[in-house]
């Protein structure tokens, strides 16, 4: 078969790119907006997929990219963003910026990652499916005004360590038996801007250093057997810091949850909030801790609930499965424990 002289360079070029690491692993280089060489992330994908796919493989991009990248079927992948590289939605909102599907081990780093929206099709900035290992890192992901900033889903697992999710529907989304954790050097991420700050559905887990701030709803939903185990802050957001319902379970470290637009925290329908030292839940117009529908909170000592908006923590019914409100601080309570 005769190569055009366009695939030969190409060729060419992944060729002496991938050579200094053949022997374990492959680095190439992306230049978008360029006429030579690789001028699309995919291109790089495709590249490893037919040629190093059973080595571990690194994209380090440079430039504006304009494209849509899905990565299936692909373990130990590192995309790098080199020198404020970034990458934006070329479907007008029909796709995710990123997809990662049944991919184990795959690093995105450093990227600005501006997703769109049409209304119509649920897209958000990346998606973790299938099953995938996923592991962020710095990056800003923006504009998914349909979906999330960051979906994980079908039972994948991520990893955060110091990205920002800002002005999407959902900042973090995680559903279906997925996971989410602090990364290796243990940075809080922020979600800001956003409907819902913090989003878990159908026995998701979090566990996590963040900061949820001025978000237009909730600063963090959890429904379904979902579990958070947060530090960090929640504050400023325009519902309750946490709602947590449907037999869900929320955990507060070193964290402080106030200036929220509802209460700090409400438990409802068979839910239960453990709030430990160094917990502060202040100066939240709707109150402290709300518990509704025989839902439980468990204050440890060394936690503070007062400055509140109303009762700092209030039982509905009044005789619900509490413990230890007489420990958050002076804070008023109308709770009656047995």
């Amino acid at each position: 078969m005769v190569r055009s002289s366009f695939t030969q360079r190409l060729f060419g070029t992944l060729l002496l790119t991938a050579t200094a690491g053949a022997a374990h692993a492959v680095t190439l280089h992306v230049n978008c907006g360029q006429h030579a060489g690789l001028t699309t992330i995919g291109a790089a994908v495709q590249a490893i997929q037919s040629t190093w796919e059973s080595r571990a493989a690194t994209i380090l991009v440079t430039g504006q990219c304009r494209e849509n990248v899905v990565i299936q079927g692909i373990d130990r992948l590192t995309l790098t963003a080199v020198n404020g590289a970034s990458l934006t939605d070329a479907s007008g909102g029909k796709l995710d910026v990123i997809s990662i599907q049944d991919s184990r081990d795959v690093a995105i780093n450093g990227f600005t990652i501006n997703a769109g929206a049409n209304g119509v099709d649920i897209s958000s900035g990346i998606n973790c499916l299938d099953f995938s290992v996923c592991r962020l890192s710095g990056n800003v992901i923006q504009g998914a005004a349909d979906q999330a900033g960051l979906l994980v889903s079908g039972q994948s697992m991520a990893t955060l360590d110091g990205d920002t999710l800002q002005n999407n529907t959902l900042g973090l989304e995680v559903i279906s038996r997925s996971s989410v954790r602090m990364g290796g050097q243990g940075r809080p991420f922020i979600s800001r801007g956003n409907f819902y700050g913090i989003y878990l559905s159908r026995d998701a887990f979090v566990f996590v250093g963040a900061v949820v701030e001025n978000n237009t709803g909730p600063g963090a939903t959890l429904l379904d057997h979902s579990t958070l185990e947060i530090s960090g802050s929640i504050s400023g957001n325009g519902g309750a810091g946490a709602i947590v319902t449907n037999s869900s379970y929320a955990a507060f470290g070193a964290a402080t949850v106030s200036g929220n637009a509802g209460p700090g925290v409400r438990l409802e329908e068979l839910s239960m909030g453990r709030f430990n030292s160094s917990t502060v839940i202040t100066r939240n117009a709707g109150g402290g801790v709300l518990l509704e529908d025989i839902s439980m909170g468990d204050f440890n000592f060394g936690v503070t609930v007062t400055g509140n908006t109303g009762t700092d923590v209030v039982c509905n019914p009044q005789f619900a499965a509490t413990r230890g409100t007489g420990r958050i601080g002076g804070g008023t309570t109308n709770c009656v424990e047995p």
